[in-house]
């Protein structure tokens, strides 16, 4: 059941906070008062009908945030309603749909606000009864008529005097003969009665129906008790699921709501003894429980006489203005003068029974119970004496003990905050209470739902103390609640919680002023800011960390409870934040942080010491990047046993086990984390043992199948060679830097050569590793590191499947000529350049696919870096072989199948062209140019958000993933011999695909550009021949066979090279034919006979000598062994014979009976009875028959 309360009634309560798009009236007014006309001519036509209403739900539901924009028009928009239904000549379809149309209004705007706009004439009550009266409950087609009609009664049952007058109304009322003489106040109790059985949305309308009626000074004698008696009895074991029924619970909580506490006192011990003998608290279904805690709260209140308190806190000036203005002194508040004997008025036992049940439902499982629950106390404490109110406070105060549950906190925190609301907290209370909701905001348990909802409502309670108490009663908390509210607003894991709280400091600021720096604060860390985590995180704390009265606290929470944080990523932002503050108080940070993050890695939590190891490498870091005020350096303040121990880390860690299983993994990505921040601290550690250590666990690291793990230890290792192997007289272990060096470089390169069980892993980790170690050691070792990453990239047998570590190598090989600069490996570019185009060649494939896409990327992006530094440094190095070469391979690339590979070559192809200073040698180079003008590869969106809202048809830039926009440019460099053989081989590929938009965006720019060339012979025939080349050069190439019979059938029947094909001197048909049995020629795969029918087919056209082999080799096909082909054969024999029978010399009946042969035979017959008819076949288009080769003895 929808439930309207909570969807439906927030009219002026909603803030909009955060609207993203502001609307500034009800623009569509018109068009929607129009369509209220036009319901009575489209109503009977559904398709019609539905259309509108949909575009009616689409109008409307852009105003959600924004419903007050209707209010102004809902009287001329009901009125039109109103019109439609009050029509007595209206069939009942058509107020059918009005009320559909109705029905979105309301649910837009609300009802309680609909209602209020809706006609109460009292002649409108019988028409409301009788259209009700009318109605099937049960009908779901018609439920929102019902639902606008309960709604609209409920207006009209407020007519100002006593119903009996409309007994003997109007005789001549329609159905009044029908009404079995039952008076109007019997017929809407049965109405309330019957729909709040129902299980759809009407139930809740009845429940506001019920609470209109059943309060009436003429109604409630006759009917509350009854009503009551009902509702118990229909309900007496709440516990039968079937026995259920919202809409009854809802009514009862509603009644109780609006009716006055004298009418109901009578029913109320009744009422609570009857719930509470349901033991609702502990059912299963939520509504229940939720109503349930209505009718208890409401039962409470029933019992005492409304007042307010004497005894509460009151502050007096609530206006923003005179506290910023600070004329709102301290402790400035108003007492309320009451009767002096107020404080003693007895309480009910009752209302103990309800108190009790109250604050066990604020530990509900479900938020919504909890927060009715919460007002419920909030609602009763505010009618208690002080006494007992302070005992209800106590009590909601010991649920934020720890063994509570995060539902437990989450409850306590709202019901303090309506408690704080209303001035019901002491100033003893207040203190507890402030240092509950502090306690709150820290609590985060493991991937808790109840902790973050707990922390949002510890949000809202500091909210509601700003918002009653004054800066007197709240000055000794203030530092205490500023503190936990900057560091949820900047460190919490939740954006919601983030935002509350800044949203709480910035209420607490504007209240009562006693935050340290509250507006510079709350400008740093507004609602936009801290949104982002990182930006709040590395962005926002370090410029309220720059206050000194929150660097401390925040640096503390961050050790505290970030440092250890169940989220990984958390942890690790928490490092990078701390790296951000050292600055602030560097001797904290040396002198207690440190000592603490390294007792921490002593502990068994994972988590815990997997932050600390993160965070001691960062703190480091900024510590040796900080200056004291003597001009010293701040890690000089780090504590000698600390740096011990530091040493030690990686060691005591192994000797523990505790780099094994999955805990290792994060205790390896830290430890490297680790290292690469102590060598960038320049860590005194030089000579030692440490090192070993060091290196053995990055050694371990490299061939990690973790891939995080492997890049921390690429990271870690040309950190650990430049620090401390880059001095030779440094000694290791009785070994010198130097040799040491030579000792790793040739353990290193090996392992690039390595087969074994891990060696994919080994080659992977140890190739990138290589290509990131430091100047120094590569120029040393310059020949063995070239020599071993260049075998890494070719395939061999044992290593074909590994593509992963040829990309790798290549990435290697690219990191080392960028490292050394294209003059420090001059004697060997050839070398590298000639690997990286035999890589363009990699087309491995296994289960995950084209796998080789990888190398070939890598290879192109180390291609274009090669011959950018030699276009800078050395231009004699691109030569014209060595850069047709590059453009030719890449060009192919930026045409093939893979839309991700094809839009890097595209972007690299048009990097090289632009290339400033120009790659020298590039052939056709103004003519690119002028095929990819800059302004189309170059410029960019000027704004971000442009950049989403490009698409294929309104991008002027090129949309390199977007075979529409690529393909047409590409295919002009057919135009160009140097480019021809790649761009057609690349082509071949992706016009033979399956994929449609690339087949088709292939093919339309090619055939199209085709077409173009029917006055350019010379050029057609050029690309024909190439064509061909393809075809011969790829035979028994799988990645080139299987796509070029689906892309020659298509070019065949394109009629693109029809001067081709109709020139007799022209051999481009033949040796189509040639090479396509010659790659059938002792082949099985029936996928590609499948394929080779089609291009047998298309080649009919040909006529001649062509036209009879192609026929020839059909008929073969007609008995072949698989029915399937058979039956595939004789199809597209008879379509081609269709299309092109007039080409083959065939006598007119004779190709009739072919025809007929080829429709009327079934060809999954047995081959042997197929065989003659295939023969008749073969005489009748005057081909030789085939004869079955005998079988070698």
């Amino acid at each position: 059941m929808v439930g309207l309360d909570a969807d439906m009634n927030r009219d002026e309560d909603c803030d909009n906070i955060g609207l993203g798009c502001a609307l500034e009236h009800f623009s569509e007014v018109e068009e929607v008062l129009n369509m209220i006309d036009n319901v009575k001519n489209i109503y009977d036509t559904p398709a019609i009908f539905e259309g509108e209403y949909d575009k009616l739900y689409n109008i409307l539901k852009q105003y959600y945030e924004q419903r007050h924009l209707l209010d102004p028009h809902l009287d001329k928009i009901l009125a039109k309603f109103m019109t439609i239904i009050k029509d007595k000549s209206s069939l009942p379809e058509l107020k059918h749909a009005t009320f559909n149309y109705m029905y979105q209004i309301i649910r837009v705007r609300g009802y309680k606000v609909v209602v209020r706009h809706l006609p109460h004439e009292v002649t409108d009550l019988l028409t409301i009864l009788t259209f009700l009266e009318a109605q099937n409950p049960n009908d779901k087609e018609t439920w929102r008529s019902r639902f606008v009609l309960l709604l609209w009664l409920s207006i009209v049952v407020i007519i100002p005097f006593h119903m009996s007058r409309l007994d003997g109304f109007a005789p001549e009322q329609p159905g009044a003969a029908s009404s079995k003489k039952l008076t109007v106040m019997e017929r809407i109790f049965n109405i309330c009665k019957t729909y709040a059985l129902s299980k759809d949305t009407c139930a809740e309308a009845s429940a506001y129906l019920a609470s209109k009626f059943l309060i009436r000074s003429d109604v409630k004698e006759l009917y509350m008790s009854p009503f009551f008696n009902w509702a118990c009895d229909i309900h007496s074991n709440i516990q039968e699921e079937d026995t259920i029924h919202y809409g009854v619970l809802a009514a009862v909580a509603a009644v109780l709501k609006h009716g006055k506490r004298d009418d109901l006192l009578p029913f109320a011990a009744k009422l609570l003894e009857w719930v509470t003998k349901q033991n609702y608290k502990n059912h299963k279904a939520m509504l229940v429980r939720k109503y349930g805690v209505k009718i208890v709260q409401r039962i409470g209140l029933t019992f005492l006489r409304p007042r307010v308190a004497a005894w509460r806190y009151t502050r007096g000036s609530r206006s923003l203005a005179m506290t910023l203005g600070g004329v709102a002194a301290a402790g400035d508040t108003e007492p309320i003068t009451s009767p002096p004997d107020e404080d003693d008025q007895d309480i009910p036992q009752e209302v103990e029974d309800v108190v009790e049940l109250l604050l066990c439902s604020l530990r509900d499982d479900d938020t919504v119970v909890r927060w009715s629950a919460a007002k419920g106390v909030g609602r009763i404490g505010a009618r208690l004496p002080a006494l007992a109110a302070a005992d209800v406070c106590e009590s909601v105060l010991t649920l934020f003990a720890e063994h509570e549950r995060d539902t437990a906190w989450h409850g306590g925190c709202m019901a303090l905050a309506e408690l704080a609301r209303r001035g019901l907290l002491s100033p003893s209370q207040l203190c507890e209470g402030v240092r509950c909701a502090v306690r709150a905001l820290s609590r985060d348990e493991v991937r808790a739902v109840g902790a973050r909802a707990a922390r949002d409502s510890a949000c809202h309670a500091a909210w509601a103390f700003a918002r009653a108490y004054d800066a007197q009663a709240l000055a000794p908390h203030a530092v205490a609640l500023a503190n936990a509210l900057i560091a949820t607003a900047c460190f919490d894991r939740e954006i919601n919680c983030r935002r509350a709280a800044a949203a709480a400091y910035q209420e607490n600021v504007g209240r009562h002023g006693m935050f340290p720096h509250g507006i510079s604060v709350l400008t740093t860390a507004d609602f936009h800011s801290v949104g982002p985590r990182s930006n709040a995180y590395l962005n926002v704390a370090p410029q309220i960390a720059a206050f000194p009265e929150y660097t401390q606290p925040l640096i503390d929470h961050l050790v505290d409870l970030k440092a250890g944080h169940w989220d990984f990523a958390v942890r690790e932002l928490a490092a990078k934040a701390l790296n951000k503050l050292t600055d602030k108080i560097p001797d904290y940070m040396a002198t207690i942080v440190l000592p603490k993050l390294v007792q921490k890695t002593e502990s068994m939590d994972l988590n815990l010491r997997h932050g600390a190891i993160l965070a001691i490498g960062e703190t480091i870091n900024a510590l040796s990047e900080a200056k004291l005020p003597n001009g010293s350096k701040a890690d000089s303040l780090i504590p000698e046993e600390v740096i011990t121990c530091i040493r030690s880390l990686v060691g005591r860690l192994s000797s523990r086990q505790q780099f094994r299983g999955l805990g290792g993994e994060l205790m390896r990505q830290a430890c490297c984390h680790c290292i690469s921040k102590l060598c960038l601290a320049h860590a005194p550690v030089y000579e030692l043992d440490t090192i070993d250590e060091w290196l053995n666990l990055i050694e371990e690291c490299l061939p990690h199948e973790v891939q995080v793990i492997r890049e921390k230890a690429i990271e870690a290792l040309p950190l650990v060679f430049e620090e401390y192997l880059q001095n030779d007289e440094f000694v290791y272990d009785g070994v010198n830097a130097k040799e040491k060096r030579a000792q790793l470089m040739k353990k290193y390169c090996q392992q690039l050569s390595n087969t074994g069980v891990n060696g994919l892993l080994f080659r992977m980790g140890y190739a990138r590793a290589v290509g990131s170690l430091p100047k120094f050691v590569l120029t040393e070792h310059l020949p063995l590191v070239i020599r071993s990453l260049i075998e890494c990239t070719k395939v061999t047998e044992s290593t074909a499947k590994w593509a992963e570590a040829r990309r790798d190598a290549v990435v290697g090989l690219t990191d080392v000529c960028q490292t050394l600069g294209i003059v420090g490996v001059q004697e060997h570019v050839s070398d590298v350049t000639k690997a990286l185009l035999d890589c363009l060649a990699e087309y491995t494939i296994d289960m995950r696919g084209d796998i080789g896409a990888w190398v070939r990327e890598a290879s192109m992006t180390g291609l274009l870096s090669i011959c950018r530094q030699s276009a800078s440094d050395a231009p004699h190095l691109n030569s014209p072989e060595v850069i047709t070469a590059v453009m030719c391979g890449v060009a192919q690339q930026a045409v093939e199948k893979i839309d991700r590979t094809r839009a890097h070559a595209g972007r690299i192809f048009t990097a090289l062209i632009y290339n400033d200073p120009p790659v020298a040698n590039i052939p056709q180079h103004d003519a690119l140019k002028r095929i990819f003008p800059s302004e189309e590869v170059e410029v960019k969106p000027q704004r971000q958000e442009e950049e989403h809202n490009l698409t294929s048809e309104n991008s002027n830039v090129v949309l390199w993933l977007f075979p529409g926009h690529t393909m047409p440019r590409f295919v002009q460099l057919l135009n160009y011999p140097a480019y021809r053989y790649h761009v057609i081989k690349g082509l071949i590929v992706s016009a033979g695909e399956l994929t449609e938009s690339l087949v088709k965006h292939t093919t339309q720019s090619l055939f199209s550009y085709l077409n173009s060339l029917h006055e350019d012979l010379d050029t057609l025939k050029s690309i024909c021949d190439t064509i061909i080349q393809v075809f011969a050069d790829n035979l028994r190439v799988k990645r080139i066979t299987g796509p070029i019979f689906n892309f020659l059938d298509r070019l065949l029947s394109s009629g693109s090279i029809s001067p081709i094909l109709e020139d007799k001197e022209s051999t481009f048909a033949k040796n189509v034919l040639k090479h396509l049995q010659l790659e059938l020629r002792g082949g099985k795969n029936i996928y590609k006979l499948l394929d080779s029918i089609n291009v047998l087919c298309q080649l009919i056209q040909v006529g001649g000598a062509v036209c009879a082999s192609s026929l020839g080799m059909l008929v073969i096909y007609l008995c072949y062994g698989e029915r399937y082909v058979r039956r595939c054969a004789a199809a597209r024999l008879y379509e081609a014979l269709t299309l092109y029978g007039d080409v083959c010399d065939l006598p007119g009946e004779n190709l009739d009976q072919v025809m007929s042969i080829l429709a009327d035979t079934d060809w999954e017959k047995d081959v042997n009875e197929l065989r003659p008819i295939r023969n008749e076949i073969c005489d009748l288009m005057g081909i030789k028959r085939p004869v079955i080769k005998a079988k070698k003895p």
